[in-house]
């Protein structure tokens, strides 16, 4: 049979949303992956550099099969992992300029490693993370006061060259993408009342997940990771959100955070990135 990727747009994504709150919260992470680019693209009807897919035919509408293509980052999702049609979506994609395999839940690794090896492509890295999760009545309870002389306020794009700068993950084209988070997602930052420093912060990622948090190191060891945390998870929280994070399994001091706050891991998810196979490709300024 002769499989062909099918563009599609926001009614067909908000279809597809509604099909994953079964089974609750199995599928949160296609769910919320989803919603981020909806509100993507109710904002932005023309944003750049993003493309969505399905299959045709009948069978990936009903297992609300997508993949997304976000710049240099593709997110894939689907209800049925065992016929085989996650894969043929993958397959069918350009791979030359390499891609960023973001937060891929387990249920779709199996699918997205076969690609790799049919394809013979070679890997920058392959990390696996542990997913943390958080109702939102449980997440409203999180709610807490800065400590004296500190405010919360939510980032600006003007913080984004900092965060972009102490993020561990930063690469080429990070900055955008971490002003455009800033610009279309909730957010949180902890500064100094006086000087209006910041000093710890954390956004979300396209995939919904909690990302980016991190502490100056002046300031490390205060607790302002976790302070930022409960912050953002409460802003998500006040607007019906489940919480997500992703950490690493050799990250004890994320995962003994989010587990002192109440979170529980309830899936695991592979970031991967593949090498170009035709060269480098410098990604334009703000794109």
């Amino acid at each position: 049979m002769s499989y062909k990727l099918k563009v599609i747009g926001l009614l067909e994504l908000e279809a597809f949303q509604k099909l994953y709150k079964q089974n609750w919260p199995k599928y949160c992470p296609e769910y919320y992956c989803l919603d981020n680019f909806i509100e993507f693209l109710k904002a932005d009807p023309q944003i750049k550099n993003l493309k969505l897919f399905t299959l045709e035919g009948e069978q990936a509408r009903y297992d609300a099969l997508f993949v997304v293509v976000d710049r240099y980052q593709i997110f894939v999702g689907s209800l049925n992992n065992t016929n085989g049609l996650t894969r043929q979506a993958l397959d069918l994609l350009d791979w030359s300029f390499g891609f960023k395999c973001s937060s891929i839940p387990s249920r779709h690794i199996e699918a997205l490693d076969n690609v790799v090896r049919s394809k013979e492509l070679n890997l920058e890295f392959r990390d696996a993370t542990d997913l943390f999760y958080m109702k939102a009545e449980d997440a409203l309870m999180l709610k807490v006061e800065p400590p004296a002389g500190f405010i919360f306020k939510s980032l600006s794009e003007a913080d984004a060259p900092l965060i972009n700068e102490e993020w561990p993950n930063h690469h080429l084209g990070s900055l955008y993408f971490i002003q455009r988070q800033i610009r279309m997602c909730v957010n949180a930052g902890l500064y100094t009342e006086e000087t209006q420093e910041l000093v710890a912060w954390c956004i979300r990622l396209q995939g919904g997940y909690l990302g980016a948090l991190q502490v100056k190191d002046c300031h490390k060891r205060r607790g302002f990771g976790s302070l930022v945390t409960r912050e953002i998870s409460h802003r998500l929280a006040t607007q019906g959100h489940d919480v997500m994070a992703l950490v690493g399994p050799s990250n004890k001091p994320s995962a003994g955070m989010f587990s002192k706050l109440g979170f529980r891991i309830i899936d695991q998810c592979v970031w991967l990135r593949t090498k170009p196979t035709i060269g480098e490709f410098t990604w334009p300024d703000g794109e």
